[in-house]
């Protein structure tokens, strides 16, 4: 991870009188990782459980880095830049970070939830766009060294700033709310996700819920009124409902919408009349812009921009993307996976239409604890019963899938090896298939498309 700083004199100072240091060039920008280090750059090293990031100091500094700060003595450097030395390099990143953000008044609009807050998160950014400067999350910068990155580069341009906040311990949210210091945030839903720390769905809302709880009472929460943990969670903010369908009263949401599916694809319809089309078909998805629709109402950005932002999004990599190689239909939704999204994705490759079979890979979901079977025999469960044509399995937990897909009678095969299953899913593909691959972020499931369709 690296970042550049918007204003790197004005942060330079702050380090100077934060550290009562006067030797601290000027800081241009900030990295965690010494491959990515450019002359100018502030190098913190991360113990991590593999590498850490101190044994490499020298490495850093011969790359260019002019300052460190470090929480352990590091070996001999090259030269004798500025060394600040910390408790904690990790909690001090969210220190410095939390008094930037600080300095700044601009709104921010924090973004958690079980699934879909980085596509979220990209589309508000996409529709806040429309109107002002957005610092926004790069990738998945939400954990507890990417959310301070992102701050640092917040800067006066910018208008306001759209974060995501992740978490898979209880009180990550809470802290990394505390260091973004939010006016807006939107929970886009809670399931059953991280339940090896987070223990089951009250603990899942818990966390989650920090975020509305830690907003000030001008604040305002964007809340899911389809999702009863969400619709139950107090703030002392203000409330702005979104939503397909009626809250507990009886009332539609503030923001209400519907999804519908055409010839041409899917489309959101915002209120009574307004269709928006959706860069590809799937419910999920059509959540999603509804939730960007309620914040940009906030920020009074006309609807005809509003549209153009949705309808010109080009989803990222890893979250549902849909492409075709040599004729078959690909649904690349590999950056993560857990009951429900994965439910969801099975949904969206059904939905399409398609001259041949409907073929799924499915990788491990991993951190979910003691439901971890259940969540996979579900998964096996649902693609045989569904209309799945076949299914290919890699990894330990996913031979449950298997199993259960298996004593329903479909066709279903397991891999230890992900090259071999790689190997014979080439062998099967036919133009007219729709293929979609699927597991958590551990299982790297994109290097299946890699090896499929490498050279197309």
């Amino acid at each position: 991870m690296r970042v550049d700083l918007a204003e790197p004199n004005r942060f330079t100072r702050m380090l100077s009188y934060r550290y009562d240091r006067q030797d601290i060039p000027t800081i241009t920008g900030i990295t965690i990782d010494t491959r990515k280090v450019q002359p100018g750059d502030l190098f913190v090293p991360i113990a991590g459980s593999r590498v850490d990031g101190h044994d490499l100091a020298a490495q850093a500094v011969e790359a260019g880095a002019v300052a460190l700060l470090v929480e352990r003595k590091i070996p001999p450097l090259p030269t004798d830049p500025p060394v600040v030395m910390v408790a904690d390099t990790i909690e001090e990143l969210g220190s410095i970070a939390k008094s930037w953000r600080g300095t700044y008044t601009q709104p921010l609009v924090a973004i958690t939830g079980s699934n879909g807050k980085t596509t979220t998160k990209n589309l508000a950014v996409e529709v806040l766009s429309s109107k002002y400067d957005v610092l926004g999350t790069e990738g998945s910068y939400n954990s507890t060294i990417g959310l301070p990155l992102t701050l640092m580069r917040l800067g006066e341009q910018h208008h306001m700033a759209v974060v995501e906040l992740g978490s898979n311990q209880p009180g990550e949210i809470a802290y990394l709310a505390g260091i973004a210091q939010p006016v807006v945030a939107l929970i886009t839903n809670v399931r059953e996700t991280h339940l090896e720390h987070l223990k089951n769905m009250a603990g899942v809302a818990r966390e989650k819920g920090a975020l509305f709880e830690a907003l000030p009472a001008s604040g305002t929460a964007v809340v899911n009124i389809d999702d009863p943990a969400i619709a139950r969670m107090e703030t002392p903010g203000h409330r702005l409902t979104y939503g397909f369908g009626l809250d507990e009263n009886g009332n539609p949401a503030d923001v209400k919408g519907r999804y519908i599916e055409t010839e041409n694809g899917g489309e959101l319809v915002v209120g009574d009349d307004q269709r928006i089309r959706l860069p590809q078909i799937g419910e999920h998805l059509a959540y999603n812009a509804l939730a960007a629709v309620a914040v940009a109402s906030l920020f009074d950005i006309p609807q005809e921009a509003i549209q153009q932002a949705v309808e010109n999004f080009q989803l990222p990599p890893g979250r549902g993307q849909i492409t075709t190689h040599n004729g078959v239909t690909v649904i690349d939704d590999t950056y993560n996976a857990n009951l429900s999204s994965t439910l969801a994705g099975l949904r969206t490759l059904l939905s399409l239409l398609s001259k041949g079979r409907r073929i799924a890979v499915l990788g491990d979901m991993l951190e979910l604890g003691p439901l971890s079977a259940e969540h996979h025999r579900n998964v096996g469960e649902f693609a045989a019963t569904q209309g799945v044509d076949e299914l290919f399995c890699y990894g330990t937990e996913s031979l449950t899938i298997f199993n259960s897909a298996r004593s329903k009678g479909m066709t279903a095969r397991h891999f230890e090896n992900k090259s071999e299953l790689s190997r014979a899913l080439a062998r099967t593909l036919t133009a007219g298939d729709v293929l979609y691959i699927k597991g958590s972020r551990g299982m790297a499931m994109e290097t299946i498309i890699t090896e499929v369709f490498k050279g197309h």
